[in-house]
């Protein structure tokens, strides 16, 4: 092999940098390139002639998000994203949109692990909930990272009335805990209590959150609000 210069070698690695770059660029990764401001959507467009959810606009709605942020949007994110309005009718208001990138219960159910991203648009809100022990799992024990945008969570504590000013007028009698915890992105706060019910909002800029957790159990999730359910 023929000598070469330090000085050649880090040319040569920086254009094998540049390229790899520019072809990660290209490959099959949706939503890297940031875009505009949202839309600014009114409720009725999440909902058919009929009145029942329209999946596909909300998922729409939430690619849109990701894209604003310059969040990538995997093919496994575009195929398994889930939508949900709570069934109260108000997606703007009380909805979401997920992913679980993991959720397992191992060892014979000595414990169990969650991996989940969040999407909220903006102003809206995930209902005021909490999970139970049940008798195979364990209460869920949970804490939240944003990664962009504007989120505010609410658990128990002395009340911060400003924040609970900014909470859907629908949702606000439906909520008992009025403790609020506004994140910055990079920010990591954990659920104060297992067992605690709790819920998040949405700043103007939506947001996208990581959920660490242990097992999710869908049996063993609570809603205050008597109407909603997944």
């Amino acid at each position: 092999m023929a000598d070469i210069t330090r000085r050649q070698w880090l040319a040569g690695a920086a254009a094998g940098v540049a390229a790899a770059g520019a072809a990660a660029a290209g490959a099959g990764c949706e939503g890297m390139k940031r875009q505009g401001a949202l839309t600014v959507h009114k409720n009725a467009e999440f909902y058919k002639a009929d009145g029942t959810f329209n999946q596909d606009a909300a998922k729409q709605a939430y690619f849109e998000l990701m894209g604003s942020f310059g969040y990538p949007v995997y093919d496994n994110l575009r195929k398994n994203l889930w939508v949900l309005d709570f069934g109260v009718g108000r997606f703007t208001e009380a909805g979401m949109g997920g992913i679980f990138w993991i959720n397992e219960w191992v060892d014979e159910g000595k414990y169990g692990y969650l991996g989940h991203e969040i999407f909220l648009l903006p102003g809206q809100m995930i209902p005021e909930h909490w999970h139970v022990k049940t008798e195979k799992y364990a209460a869920k024990a949970e804490a939240w990272q944003l990664r962009y945008g504007d989120v505010t969570l609410f658990g128990e504590g002395d009340p911060t009335p400003e924040a609970v000013a900014r909470i859907p007028a629908s949702e606000r009698e439906c909520t008992t805990v009025k403790h609020a915890t506004v994140l910055k992105p990079g920010d990591v706060a954990p659920l104060n209590r297992v067992e605690a019910r709790h819920f998040m909002l949405a700043g103007p800029r939506g947001c996208i959150v990581t959920e660490y957790a242990s097992y999710h159990d869908m049996g063993a999730l609570r809603f205050t609000n008597p109407n909603a359910k997944l």
